[in-house]
This record gives C-alpha cells, sequence and structure tokens, in this order.
C-alpha cells in the first residue's frame, strides 16, 4: 500500500490524486498561490521559508507569485548582480506583453536602447543620481523630452522593484525639467497658406506615370485636413480604424484615449470630405522589410503610421519653423477660441480632463488680442 504523504499546511493538490501540487500562503492581505507541477517537495520548500521570513521578518515576502521569497543574504546578491540591461528588457517585455495599455510601442523602445547603450552594463544599485542628471543634460533635447526620458528610466527601476530586483530608485533623486507652457505654438493663416501651397504643389507636379505616389502626396492634404478639423491627438489619429469612421451620424469614435476613457469625435464637413477622399486612395502600410510584416489592424485609416519625414520635409520647404504635429491640436483650440466657442465646449472637442487644460490652449492671436484693448482708448 503507498505511503501517504504527511500533510503540509499551504502545500495541496487543487484536484485530489493528480498528483499537480500547489502552494499557497498569505501575504499582505492577498493570497499568494504558485503551482510546482510534481515537485511536491519544491513547494513543500517555498512555503516554509516563505512562513519562516514571515515570522523572522528577515527577509522579503512577495505579494505576488511573479517574485520569489529571499533571504537578506539572497537580496544582496541578487541587488548587487542585477544590471540596468537586465532591468530594461524585463520592462520592455512588458510592455510589448500588453499592447493594449502601452499604446506607444516606439518611443519606449527606443528610449530604453538609449539607457541600455548608457547605463546597461552597470549593476542597477551602483547608478547615482547625478549621473543620470548629467547624461540627460548632455543630451541637448527639449525639456519635455528630457523629463519622458527621464519618466521611462523611472519606470525601469520602478518595475525592477515591483520584481524585487532592486531596492531603490535614483531617477527618483533626479529634478524634473522646468517646461515653459507659458506660449503655445500654433499655425497661423500665412503659414498654412504656404503649407498648402508646398503640398498642393508635389501633387501638381508629380506625373500620371506615377499614380501611387500622386496618391500619398494627396493623402499627406486629407492628414493635414482632419488634424487642424478634428484636434485629435497624433497617435489617435493615426491609429483610427474604419470601424470608428461612422458617416451617418458624422462622428469619430476614439478608443481609449490618453485619458483612459473613449470619446466621441464630430466631424465637419471638410473632414468628412477628407476621410471620403482618403478612403477612396485604398492605400495600405508597407512592410518594412520581408522578414518584418506591418503589424497594423487591416482596417486603419490611414496608409502610414508615422509622417514625421514628410512633415518635416514640407515645413522645411514652406519656411516653416518649430512647428509640430502636436501644434496643429494647439491650432484646433485656439481657432474654437477665437471664434468666440465656450472652454466647455473646447474641453468636450478636445477631450481635455480639466477646463483649466483648455483655459492654457485657449490664448487669443495679437489681432484678435489688440482689437479686444482697443476699448480702452481714450474717447476723442
Amino acid at each position: 500500500m503507498a505511503k501517504v504523504a504527511a500533510h503540509v499546511e499551504g502545500v495541496y493538490e487543487r484536484i485530489p490524486g493528480s498528483g499537480i501540487w500547489h502552494a499557497r500562503y498569505r501575504q499582505d492581505g492577498k493570497l499568494v498561490r504558485k503551482s510546482f507541477g510534481r515537485n511536491r517537495a519544491a513547494a513543500i520548500a517555498y512555503v516554509e521559508k516563505a512562513r519562516t521570513l514571515k515570522r523572522s521578518g528577515e527577509g522579503f515576502v512577495p505579494s505576488t507569485a511573479k517574485a520569489a521569497p529571499k533571504t537578506k543574504t539572497e537580496l544582496e546578491v541578487s541587488v548587487s548582480t542585477t544590471t540596468v540591461s537586465e532591468l530594461c528588457d524585463d520592462l520592455l517585455r512588458h510592455i510589448k506583453s500588453k499592447p493594449d495599455v502601452y499604446k506607444d510601442q516606439r518611443n519606449p523602445p527606443f528610449r530604453l536602447g538609449l539607457i541600455k547603450k548608457q547605463f546597461g552594463h552597470r549593476p542597477a544599485s551602483t547608478v547615482k543620481p547625478f549621473e543620470i542628471m548629467d547624461w540627460l543634460e548632455g543630451m541637448d533635447r527639449a525639456p519635455a523630452t528630457l523629463n519622458r526620458y527621464k519618466a521611462t528610466f523611472s519606470a525601469v527601476y520602478r518595475y525592477g522593484k515591483q520584481r524585487d530586483k532592486v531596492q531603490v530608485n535614483p531617477v527618483r533623486d533626479v529634478s524634473q525639467h522646468p517646461v515653459n507652457n507659458g506660449i503655445i505654438r500654433y499655425l497661423k493663416p500665412e503659414e498654412e497658406k504656404r503649407l498648402r501651397a508646398v503640398l498642393q504643389g508635389a501633387v501638381d507636379a508629380c506625373g500620371p506615370q506615377n499614380e501611387r505616389r500622386r496618391k500619398r502626396l494627396l493623402h499627406r492634404i486629407y492628414e493635414l485636413d482632419i488634424a487642424l478639423g478634428t484636434g485629435m491627438r497624433k497617435g489617435e489619429q493615426y491609429g483610427l480604424r474604419w470601424r470608428d469612421i461612422d458617416f451617418k451620424q458624422k462622428s469619430i469614435l476614439l478608443r481609449d484615449t490618453k485619458n483612459k476613457s473613449s470619446r466621441t469625435v464630430p466631424m465637419i464637413d471638410d473632414v468628412v470630405t477628407a476621410f471620403k477622399e482618403l478612403r477612396k486612395l485604398s492605400l495600405e502600410r508597407k512592410d518594412r522589410a520581408i522578414d518584418r510584416p506591418n503589424s497594423s489592424p487591416d482596417d486603419v485609416v490611414f496608409g502610414i503610421g508615422d509622417n514625421k519625414k514628410w512633415w518635416e520635409a514640407a515645413l522645411k520647404d514652406a519656411k516653416i519653423k518649430q512647428l509640430r504635429w502636436h501644434d496643429l491640436r494647439h491650432t484646433f483650440c485656439s481657432r474654437l477660441a477665437q471664434a468666440g466657442v465656450s472652454l466647455k465646449v473646447i474641453q468636450e472637442a478636445a477631450g481635455h480632463k480639466t477646463i483649466a487644460m483648455s483655459a492654457r490652449y485657449a490664448h487669443m492671436d495679437h489681432t484678435t488680442l489688440h482689437n479686444a484693448m482697443a476699448i480702452l482708448n481714450r474717447a476723442d
């Protein structure tokens, strides 16, 4: 007769007689469960180690099965050998595994690559705040861009702490770079005329023998029309799918926006026309290479995923300086404000979380301000 294994508290078979063993314990009010397959001895060792460390307080007992209980000595060894490169790789895997949560799958990997290039070989516990500060200062980037790099670097350590690979986050002691939000750049009417002349000129100069190129040049004009007519964020615009465009109701459904909620954007006639012309073009996004097929959905609206190259070239030809694509969103809000639209309507149209954000965008141009102040002139 087979010997019955002695009962061990916290070690069990979910299905009696299956031979598949699990371990469980409670930590910080959470029930932690972990499967060990047929290795009952490992399950016993795991739960007894966690129980011992809880009693003594001489180590780390995780509240999730993703991390393992560790003694103080094990913690010191783990912390001293974990490199920044390992932490970056962990965060990158996490980001790539959750595309619905981390919608930007392009910029974080790029930033992580630069962090690895500079600090990857270093044990994570040896990196000092002043080293991070010096690195950021030496990048010669805009303050807002430096803050995004800082946020990514901090996320590297924060995720490492969650996985019990580091105990400190030196990035927290690095100051934010002050960003001047007082003056908002927007597209002036005369600049828009020059920009549209450049875009239309390229279409007119394209001969009939290159129909595909002509379609792509027209595509740029419609991209601009939609950006100025909706005020969508760049990611919202280029992530659109045809299923989200309702021509009958003249509306656009934006799913899971920056504010973690969906919203509906009304379409003016210019925008409706632009979308209809886009659909006629029937452009699809290109594969990056034979072994790197495009992963965009089949019903994606725009035939490109990033307009940076053509946008910078068009601005140069139109002699427009220091204008980002995001400034078209500023333009959208500014033009509504200059037309006397209320801040509440602007907040709804732009999808701002607070009306204070709308007030920041709703500045007046010099002509409007000058005319308004004219009432202060003394009467003759």
